[in-house]
């Protein structure tokens, strides 16, 4: 696909990247909650038809939603599109048709298994819907966030999505850093490792915790030298890795101070700090394919690369992919690629987002591409080009609006190295016997600490 001669919709609201780090105007800002929707997509249907105006979303749990922890949420999660068939099927004979509607490293998917991967593409569903406080404080707050530094770090911004109208590819990045999450939650994920001859290992069976004090409404900011995020992730399995736990800090003025991580393995019986969880150091937790910056589809400083606003544009993207969060595993991951009939795929409008490795600087990876969801601002494609300017990694991040919080979100992710030649199928939420996330009640104060880790730990 030829990035560079991407068509940029047309509103007022689309803004090219050149016109870095100026604040919307007020003409602009009247547009939020009239022509675009309060998080700045475009609210109209395409011209065609085949992409709908957003009417709200999907707000409300069907019949029959029955989460593994009753009224707290989470999965597994009823299908409402469950009895829909797909309007067509991407293959390698019909590929030239639609080559221009999915990006670089789904291409390389199709080159290398032409007689086995597909993209089936469904009726598109606008269902991303939220809290009516954070449409409200997306607006009301819009002139107040601004970036800092060469980082660049966020100051000005809570509990809102900080560029609902964003000029430059920082300010979209930083939307999806900070997508909505509940402030504090937990739940179980399970991750696996597909070979390159098709075996499967289990990677991680892993409990999450989170707190995530830039959505906590309640406070007026995030508190001075606190992480806007804190996880504790802590390993089940499998028994080689049970008892190992890994917590990890992020914040808001990443141009002050970085990001923080410790980690505890039982056998050592101490809390260590873990600087190198970061950038391209690869998670162990993904069975050595998962860089620490492609957590979530981007996760960390914006140091190393030049991030491009590219513009806004019609992909066919993986969407509403309920089955894909229920699946069985089993079933799911099939040799060489994930099983095409799990993953649904619609037409949608989509922030692209490009970034180059800076000049000077060391990264496996030399460009990192972004496919941003202009309804929820989650990264639903994300492939990078090695430094032979061949596809290295492409990840999808199956997505679904869960109702019960309301919230579209994504977080389960597929993950090709096609070095290696192999998959991961990770973060898996709703798969059998895991929980997904769930509201829980706020941590004690003692709880995020490197004393608390060990404490809690497997001895």
């Amino acid at each position: 696909m030829n990035y560079k001669k991407m068509l940029i919709v047309g509103t007022a609201g689309v803004l090219l990247a050149s016109q870095a780090f100026a604040a919307p105007t007020d003409e602009e800002i009247s547009q939020l909650g009239n022509t675009l929707t309060p998080l700045g997509a475009i609210k109209a249907g395409n011209a065609d038809g085949t992409i709908p105006a957003w009417d709200g979303g999907l707000c409300s749990a069907p019949a029959d939603y029955k989460p593994i922890m009753g009224a707290k949420g989470g999965s597994p999660y009823a299908d409402p599109f469950a009895s829909e068939k797909p309007l067509y099927s991407v293959t390698a004979a019909n590929l030239a048709q639609y080559k221009d509607k999915l990006d670089e490293g789904t291409l390389e998917l199709f080159k290398r298994y032409p007689d086995t991967f597909r993209v089936d593409v469904y009726p598109t569903h606008r269902t991303a819907c939220y809290p009516q406080w954070v449409y409200d404080n997306t607006i009301k707050r819009v002139k107040n966030p601004k970036l800092v530094g060469d980082a660049p770090g966020l100051e000005g911004a809570h509990a809102q999505i900080p560029f609902p109208i964003p000029k430059d590819g920082y300010e979209a990045m930083w939307n999806a850093n900070v997508k909505y999450e509940l402030p504090f939650s937990e739940g179980t994920q399970a991750a696996y490792l597909i070979d390159s001859s098709g075996g499967v290992s289990l990677t991680s069976v892993q409990k999450i915790e989170n707190r995530n004090l830039y959505w906590d409404n309640s406070l007026e900011k995030v508190p001075d030298n606190q992480p806007y995020w804190a996880l504790i992730a802590s390993t089940s399995q499998p028994s080689a890795s049970a008892g190992v736990k890994q917590m990890r800090f992020n914040f808001l003025n990443v141009h002050e101070r970085d990001a923080m991580a410790w980690s505890y393995v039982p056998g050592q019986r101490r809390v260590r700090l873990a600087p190198e969880f970061k950038y391209d150091t690869v998670s162990t937790s993904s069975g050595g394919i998962l860089l620490f910056d492609e957590i979530n589809g981007f996760d960390g400083k914006m140091d190393k690369f030049d991030f491009k606003l590219v513009g806004r544009k019609e992909m066919l993207v993986p969407y509403n992919t309920y089955k894909a969060w229920s699946v069985d595993p089993k079933v799911a991951n099939t040799p060489k690629h994930l099983n095409p009939d799990v993953l649904r795929w619609e037409l949608h409008r989509v922030w692209v987002v490009e970034a180059t490795l800076k000049p000077g600087e060391r990264h496996v990876q030399k460009v990192k591409r972004f496919l941003l969801d202009e309804d929820s601002w989650s990264i639903l494609v994300y492939h990078s080009l090695d430094q032979a300017g061949k596809v290295h990694h492409l990840m999808y991040q199956p997505s679904i609006q869960q109702y019960e919080k309301p919230a579209y979100r994504n977080g389960q992710y597929v993950l090709y190295d096609m070095t290696k030649g192999v998959y991961g199928n990770g973060s898996l939420m709703g798969a059998p016997k895991m929980t997904g996330f769930y509201q829980v009640d706020p941590y004690p104060v003692s709880f995020f600490t490197s004393g608390a880790l060990a404490g809690g730990g497997v001895r």
